[in-house]
């Protein structure tokens, strides 16, 4: 029998317990494995690792023995099940007040009776109780999930899926929404936006460039020069730039990205007063998360049937989708706002001007959390 997982994930920017390891630990490669993996040349992308490790991280908890040290190798596990179950419930415990980052769960199921394990897994570390639906009633199942990706995502994504994707021998449907809605900690000027060339990796385009002179993190190299841009302080989240310079080119930054190279920055980077220009721009991502998986090598996730979701019995993973959408612009919110400004900045200080494909990637602060990572590089 068949399980469906599906990581719905939505982002608007104008942006840990137990023995053993916290969920934070082992993060920043799992990323970075992660984007690499889902990664394509022909489209601006967004991708939320942290989405997936959660989603996953409840799934380990009835794994068996073909696959268990699989999604612990995978997913940066501890070796005791009880203590990843105790560090997820401990990080979305501590974001529960974050009005800023909000992340939900939904669970459909077909009649049959979920095992005593993974019913206290989703008690316990999602705070649900799963929907009993008809699978083999496509229509109306596809119309309970769109509801709730509405509900979750404030109507940024109406449609999550169709009815033609739904398999009616699907057991299972987990679903996870990770909405982050963050201002800048210091907003950039909407007088000071205005139209300059970026130059894309299919030709160059105008696009609205903000504006903005702020003291920030700051890292300079041969081949590459990056920012931290923080969120406001109650949000816990800032956002880094990544940006090739000198010798350097955004292909070249993609294959030398790594673990190793994003704390060196986080321990190295210094404070510095800095002219931003940072374009406003959107990325709406449909990502099939289960071929990511698999290229990750991985595939034997969906392959074994041995997950004991239900009493009595073994089931499969059969899919894992995530759908995501980013905006930025001033406010760090929403709101857009269009002006023709032309700002000129004092050339004593340091000039960051991101007119050119970047990587950025948004963490929690307090638990070096990898919430969002992609890359703007296509005129779409």
């Amino acid at each position: 029998m068949l399980i469906r997982v599906i990581s719905l994930v939505w982002l608007i920017v104008a942006v840990a317990g137990g023995d053993g390891p916290d969920f934070s630990f082992g993060d920043v490669d799992f990323s970075v494995e992660y984007f690499k993996a889902a990664h394509n040349a022909s489209s601006n992308c967004v991708v939320s690792p942290l989405s997936v490790r959660l989603i996953l991280a409840a799934f380990y908890q009835v794994a068996g023995a073909d696959v268990e040290e699989t999604l612990q190798r995978a997913f940066y596990l501890p070796l005791e099940k009880s203590v990843a179950s105790d560090n997820v419930a401990e990080f979305l415990d501590g974001i529960a007040g974050n009005t800023q980052l909000q992340i939900a769960f939904k669970a459909f199921k077909n009649q049959d009776q979920l095992s005593d394990v993974f019913a206290t897994t989703l008690q316990k570390a999602f705070k649900i109780s799963p929907e009993n639906v008809k699978f083999e009633e496509r229509s109306s199942v596809a119309s309970s999930v769109n509801r709730w990706a509405r509900e979750s995502t404030n109507g940024r994504i109406q449609q999550f899926i169709n009815e033609e994707d739904l398999d009616v021998n699907s057991e299972l449907l987990l679903l996870n929404a990770v909405a982050l809605k963050a201002s800048w900690a210091e907003k950039f000027s909407v007088s000071k936006t205005d139209r300059q060339m970026f130059a894309f990796a299919n030709g160059p385009r105008p696009v609205d460039m903000m504006h903005e002179t702020l003291e920030v993190l700051y890292k300079i190299d041969n081949t590459y020069h990056t920012i931290q841009i923080p969120y406001s302080e109650d949000s816990d989240l800032a956002m880094w730039v990544l940006v090739p310079r000198g010798s350097g080119s955004f292909d070249g930054l993609l294959n030398s990205l790594s673990s190793g190279l994003l704390d060196d920055i986080e321990t190295t980077a210094m404070p510095k007063v800095v002219d931003i220009s940072l374009p406003r721009f959107q990325i709406q991502s449909y990502l099939d998360a289960k071929h990511v998986i698999e290229r990750m090598g991985y595939g034997v996730l969906f392959t074994e049937n041995d997950f004991n979701v239900f009493e009595g019995r073994k089931s499969s993973l059969s899919d894992l989708r995530q759908s995501t959408f980013l905006t930025v612009d001033e406010e760090g919110t929403e709101a857009a706002a269009v002006s023709s400004a032309t700002t000129k900045f004092r050339s004593k200080n340091i000039q960051f001007n991101v007119n050119q494909p970047f990587v950025f990637i948004i963490k929690k602060i307090s638990t070096d959390t990898t919430v969002f990572i992609g890359h703007y590089s296509i005129y779409q």
